[in-house]
């Protein structure tokens, strides 16, 4: 399945009542299959769908009742940059297909496809050739240090608190709303199947444009073609 079918969709209920839309896809950290679906309601308030409780997906999500109060798996790639592992940039992923050999597009129309097992994803995503092994993921395990029996009441010294450590910001995460989305300039121009222009090189977002492009099923192409860096 690729990602970018889920994007943007309206979600529905079995009776067809709408619930909201999907504005980004959370996957198993292998990226093999879909974990939670991340989305938003007509008043732009964030709710979160468990994969098990997506039952059909076609012109749109149809979905059952149950929630997540937070979302699982790891975020989907999509809109990271790409470098080869030698430093080259390769462009932005575009596209995420899941199942049994995973695999990332990078560019838009044909673009590159690798193999997901060839990149290493973290705030970028680097791309390594099958005969050069990506770095292995930092062990999770470790040894636990001997816990040793506090002196004596009497013998404490009073400390004074560690000073409090600045709390880095959460890197950009790939989101489509119309909090990041609204004001900014349209990097490159996107257009429809039948090749009308949505945005244009160089406009500013508007809703009306956010609309249009959720209607024609290419609001992760408005999205990555303003929130990421094409140059």
């Amino acid at each position: 399945m690729q990602i970018s079918t889920l994007i943007g969709k309206p979600i529905l209920t079995r009776t067809g009542d709408k619930l909201g839309y999907v504005t980004a896809a959370r996957l198993s950290r292998d990226l093999t299959k879909l974990s939670a679906l991340c989305c938003a309601d007509a008043d732009e308030e964030e709710f979160y769908l468990p994969a098990r409780t997506v039952l059909a997906v076609g012109d749109a999500v149809i979905a059952g009742n149950a929630r997540l109060k937070a979302p699982t798996g790891v975020a989907c790639p999509v809109g990271k940059r790409a470098f080869s592992y030698t430093g080259e940039e390769l462009g932005v992923v575009t596209d995420v297909e899941t199942g049994e050999s995973p695999s990332l597009l990078i560019g838009e129309g044909e673009g590159i496809r690798i193999p997901a097992a060839q990149a290493a994803i973290g705030e970028s995503v680097v791309v390594y050739p099958a005969d050069v092994p990506k770095p292995a993921a930092p062990s999770r395990s470790h040894v636990r240090p001997r816990r040793k029996d506090p002196p004596p009441m009497s013998e404490q010294k009073p400390t004074a608190p560690p000073p409090a450590e600045p709390t880095a910001p959460p890197p950009n995460a790939f989101r489509i709303d119309r909090t990041n989305l609204l004001g900014r300039r349209v990097k490159r121009s996107v257009y429809d199947e039948n090749g009308a222009p949505i945005a244009t090189a160089g406009e500013r977002v508007t809703p009306e444009m956010i609309a249009a492009a959720r209607r024609k099923n290419r609001l992760l192409a408005l999205t990555v073609n303003t929130l990421t860096n094409l140059y």
